[in-house]
Parts: structure tokens; sequence; C-alpha cells
């Protein structure tokens, strides 16, 4: 079901909710309609699954790597390095699913706003712990601040942006961490 649920997940990736057609993310699935309703209940509960298992499984490792290093401003850059790279090495280049979700679904999607609203929350908690271990001021006050960074990136993917841009992007967003100024006081 992994393999049938990433075929999915590639296609409201691509196309997004609305645009998704069921026949061609059954057809993707190599399942019958008849199964996937049987399974998911309907093409908005595949949908919020095929979220869930976004956020676990391309966003958690980012995460993983911050948390890992003791040193926190180069777990905040190990971070966003792996966002660079999965925007320039394609398995983002459509942007985060999640964000596109929320931004297209967010009026009338509580479930999708609420999968949303936890992933960003753990992430700023991680942003905030990174930013504890640099010993910055107002470490929560500047988590939003990079949480805000990360989503602006997964927006910008879409326009196809070199790595050498978004670098740079990063680069400069960190540049009072490494000053040790805090952005926020």
């Amino acid at each position: 079901m992994d393999t049938a649920l990433d075929k999915a997940l590639e296609i409201f990736w691509h196309r997004g909710y609305a645009a998704a057609p069921i026949q061609e993310i059954c057809v993707a699935m190599d399942l019958n309609p008849g199964s996937v309703y049987a399974a998911f209940g309907n093409k908005h509960g595949l949908f919020v699954k095929v979220v869930q298992r976004y956020l676990d499984q391309m966003n958690r490792p980012g995460v993983d790597l911050m948390d890992a290093e003791p040193d926190g401003l180069r777990g905040i850059r190990a971070y966003f390095e792996f966002i660079v790279e999965g925007i320039v090495n394609g398995n983002r280049r459509w942007g985060c699913l999640g964000t596109n979700a929320f931004l297209e679904l967010k009026e009338n999607d509580a479930e999708v706003g609420r999968l949303m609203s936890d992933h960003l929350g753990r992430l700023e908690q991680a942003f905030c712990r990174a930013l504890d271990r640099t010993g910055i001021e107002d470490a929560a006050g500047n988590a939003k601040y990079l949480l805000c960074l990360s989503q602006g990136l997964n927006v910008i993917a879409k326009t196809d942006p070199d790595r050498s841009t978004l670098r740079n992007i990063v680069e400069m967003a960190l540049l009072p961490f490494a000053r040790q100024e805090p952005l926020v006081s």
C-alpha cells in the first residue's frame, strides 16, 4: 500500500487536491475506485493520508538533522540545506505538499489545516530547541522567523530556483544568528 500511496502523493503534489482526478489517482495507484474508496472512504480521506505520509517522510528527516546537531546554528543550517537540496534535486520541485495543501484548502478543510498546524508547531519547536542551543535571546520569537523562512522557501521552490539562489537566501536570513544578534527582542 505504501507504493500506491506514494503514487497518489505524487499526483496530489504536482496537481493539487482539486485538480487531481480520482480516476487518474486510481490508475497510478493500480487500484480500482472501489478499493480506494473502501480503504480511504473518499478522495479526501486518501488526501489526508497522503499529506500525513508526506509530512512524516519528507519533513521529519530535516528536523532530525537539526535536533541531532549539538551546535544549534549548525543544526539550523543542516535543516535548511536539507530543504535546499530537496528543492534542487527534485523531490521538492513542486514546493511542500503540506504548504500547498494548506494554501489550497485552508478555508474549507479543518483536517488538513490541523495536520499543517501541528506540523508547523513541531517545526517551530525544533527551531526553538536549536536556537536555545545557540544561547540567542528570545529563541521562541526567532523560531517564528525561521518558520517563515522555511515556508517561504517552500513557496519559492515552485519558481524553479537554482541552488546558489536558495543558499544565498538562507545565508542572508541566518546572518544575524551567526553574529548572535536576535531578530526579535
